[in-house]
């Protein structure tokens, strides 16, 4: 079972985005018609769920709802069998071996791990495990910190920077004579919602990322923002090693929810919108999740040959 975990700083989103990727699957593989279908494990329900529904009232994560996510496993499977989800064409039915199971495992608190694990901590050892032992990991960028390259002063994402070097490090030395040698690292985007205009206008880009099947232009827009924000975890990615674990090219995925302020308070309350003729969902950047699930579907079908 291929094993996905997800990093990021502190609410950096990453149960607010595993949230959305469960309502992409509800939202999108639910209908006999659908390119894709899903299935979630039983013992993953409750916690996935209890995020489902909030969103779904307008609500964010809550701290004990974060507190109760760690583990989410679920099976995917496509119509489109090495096709895509874009693609055009279409299979009337589902392939017997279509279907993978996933397990996504979120690493809560990953820069203090990081720093005991330098310190020879065995406790950091058994956190970090997880991420140690993964075929892919998703490395969630708050697009709120982002600066550009000629900002003085420190960096928002310095701290972060340092310590996902470190963790990419730590998976290479310990995987140096392991059976398994690549790693897919998938670069999510987090609040592109709330992402200064001004340091994507000096950056030369535009307001929003090019579209999901733009490839080369996608990762073009995302290097501009990556490479200054987090160089030393970029070069980690780029570094190719003549002998041991290497990370596959990086996918990259922009993530945003529609907010309103609420009138009694200052807080955001998650927009909701049309879903089909009677239903609701929240409002967010449903191709770039479906797009997701696409991307570790293939990396998972890929495993199995």
């Amino acid at each position: 079972m291929p094993r996905i975990v997800i990093v990021g700083d502190r609410n950096s989103g990453k149960t607010t985005f595993l949230g959305l990727l469960y309502t992409a699957q509800v939202k999108s593989g639910s209908d006999k018609a659908d390119d894709f279908r899903f299935h979630a494990a039983f013992e993953s329900l409750d916690e996935i769920s209890g995020v489902f529904q909030r969103l779904m009232s307008g609500s964010f994560p809550d701290s004990a709802t974060k507190e109760g996510i760690r583990e989410i496993t679920f099976r995917l499977g496509y119509r489109r069998l090495g096709r895509g989800i874009f693609s055009r064409q279409r299979s009337e039915g589902w392939a017997s071996d279509s279907s993978v199971a996933f397990q996504l495992i979120v690493v809560k608190s990953f820069e203090d791990d990081v720093a005991r694990h330098r310190e020879g901590s065995s406790i950091a050892d058994a956190t970090l495990r997880d991420v140690i032992g993964s075929d892919a990991i998703v490395i969630m960028v708050d697009a709120t910190k982002l600066v550009v390259a000629d900002d003085a002063g420190p960096q928002p994402l310095g701290k972060y920077d340092a310590a996902m070097e470190s963790l990419l490090t730590a998976i290479q030395r310990s995987r140096a004579h392991a059976e398994r040698t690549v790693v897919h690292p998938i670069f999510v985007f987090s609040k592109f919602d709330q992402v200064d205009p001004d340091a994507l206008h000096r950056a030369n880009l535009d307001r929003a990322p090019p579209a999901v099947r733009k490839k080369g232009a996608r990762e073009a827009f995302a290097k501009a923002l990556l490479d200054p924000n987090l160089p030393k975890t970029m070069a980690k990615v780029r570094a190719r090693e003549r002998r041991g674990l290497e990370f596959a090219t990086p996918s990259y995925f922009f993530s945003w929810v529609r907010t309103d302020e609420t009138a009694s308070s200052r807080s955001e309350k998650v927009r909701l919108r049309r879903s089909g003729p009677v239903g609701w969902e929240p409002d967010y950047s449903s191709d770039e999740y479906v797009a997701f699930l696409e991307c570790i579907w293939d990396i998972g079908s890929h495993m199995k040959v």
